[in-house]
């Protein structure tokens, strides 16, 4: 007998028909009909149903879906409001907020000394650094041309003067004898004229020698306050030109430095809230561990447009000169927060088209506040509005879904917005 022989790609095991034969029979059992059996098969138990009801001695589950970080939830059963979480602003941590913002010391008052006399440099009394007083001559300038106009112009005084008085006296003469009419009426008062000229000309020729004698005094120059050279533009010998000089024609700068102006261009959050007299400290990197005191003694009420500060001074007493002028240093503000100022949690904040708003529960409904971000302190963040109270509900986590005049149902954190 011939055996045929069959190609071993065709063989296949038995252990791998069973196999497939357990796997179609797991399939069809798990299509069937809980309860029932597969044809020809046992039937399968079915496993008791999983019970919701709360454990024994657990709180009850809340209404709807909660988050554990807070934010909008499922509504509740029953009813189409939205669970949102909510968080009251605090003022719980609040701090004074420090500023600092650099400057620049100037003189409290500072002038730019020119003589009005014409000539040479006779002497000069102080130079740079040196401290004058007031009325003290710091030069004298050699002016003879002025010399010699004043002796001209009080000459021409006198001048005046006698025939001043011989037309004065001619005209009283011509009173009288007009009485007996001697002379005529027309006479009489053309000499009357005459002495009422001659009485202008003295005038005139005096105040010519007076405003001669006021440049004669200018060639003496004078400090006009308590201060220090800063600056000087001559030396002893050199010409000099009074009225007619430019304004390179100078000769000294002084400044007094015994009060100084502390002068800080202010941003518009710290420019607002400056009171007159606010004590500031001021400190200097050449004066290392040393604070100065100062106080805030005027502001340009006016912001540059360019720079958007104002510029505000203030007045730093220095009555040992140990600070220089021009000195750049800084001023420290501590300043308590500003009013409608609260803190809240970092997850409140919603950014839209460049502006910083909260979403609130107001009346059960969503209302969206704006408000100013300032001092971030990681969790929680200062803001400030003036439609925020303490009693605000401010929602965690607002859904971008939200929107102004939803109803919502508030579901307040037990611990408050605060802290650092």
């Amino acid at each position: 007998m011939i055996t045929p022989k069959v190609n071993p790609s065709f063989k296949i095991s038995f252990r791998a028909i069973a196999g497939c034969s357990i796997a179609l029979m797991t399939a069809f059992a798990a299509l069937a009909p809980s309860g029932t059996g597969m044809p020809g098969g046992t039937a399968h138990a079915q496993a008791p149903a999983t019970s919701n009801a709360p454990s024994p001695g657990s709180a009850p589950a809340p209404a709807g879906n909660t988050s554990p970080v807070g934010g909008p939830v499922a509504p509740s059963p029953g009813t189409d409001k939205m669970v949102v979480r909510t968080v009251n602003p605090s003022t719980e941590g609040l701090t004074n907020r420090p500023y600092e913002t650099p400057g620049r010391t100037e003189p409290i008052e500072s002038a730019t000394v020119f003589t009005r006399a014409t000539g040479i440099i006779k002497s000069r009394n102080f130079d740079i650094g040196d401290v004058v007083k007031a009325g003290d001559i710091i030069a004298v300038v050699d002016a003879p041309d002025i010399d010699r106009s004043v002796d001209a112009a009080r000459a021409a005084v006198d001048v005046t003067i006698a025939r001043a008085k011989n037309a004065r006296d001619l005209s009283d003469r011509s009173n009288k004898l007009l009485q007996s009419k001697t002379v005529s009426v027309e006479e009489a008062e053309q000499r009357l004229g005459n002495a009422l000229e001659a009485d202008a000309s003295v005038r005139q020729a005096k105040s010519a020698l007076e405003r001669l004698e006021e440049q004669q005094r200018f060639s003496v120059v004078h400090a006009p306050f308590d201060g220090v050279i800063a600056a000087r533009n001559f030396d002893r010998g050199d010409r000099v030109r009074g009225d007619s000089a430019t304004q390179e024609g100078w000769l000294y700068r002084i400044v007094r430095l015994d009060t100084l102006r502390f002068a800080i261009n202010a941003a518009p959050d710290l420019a607002l809230r400056l009171a007159q007299q606010k004590t500031v400290k001021v400190r200097f990197n050449e004066f290392p561990g040393q604070t100065f005191v100062a106080k805030v003694a005027r502001s340009s009420r006016n912001f540059d447009t360019a720079s958007g500060t104002m510029r505000v001074e203030l007045q730093l007493e220095n009555k040992d000169l140990s600070i220089p002028a021009g000195l750049t240093g800084t001023a420290a503000f501590d300043l308590p927060p500003m009013a409608g100022t609260f803190l809240v949690p970092t997850n409140t904040l919603i950014v839209r088209e460049g502006k910083t708003t909260v979403a609130t529960v107001d009346g059960g409904k969503v209302k969206y506040v704006d408000v100013s971000t300032g001092r971030n302190f990681g969790q929680s963040v200062e803001v400030t509005s003036t439609a925020l109270a303490k009693d605000s509900s401010v929602i965690i986590n607002p859904n971008a879904l939200l929107r102004a005049g939803d109803a919502v149902e508030a579901s307040p954190l037990i611990k408050m917005a605060g802290g650092k």
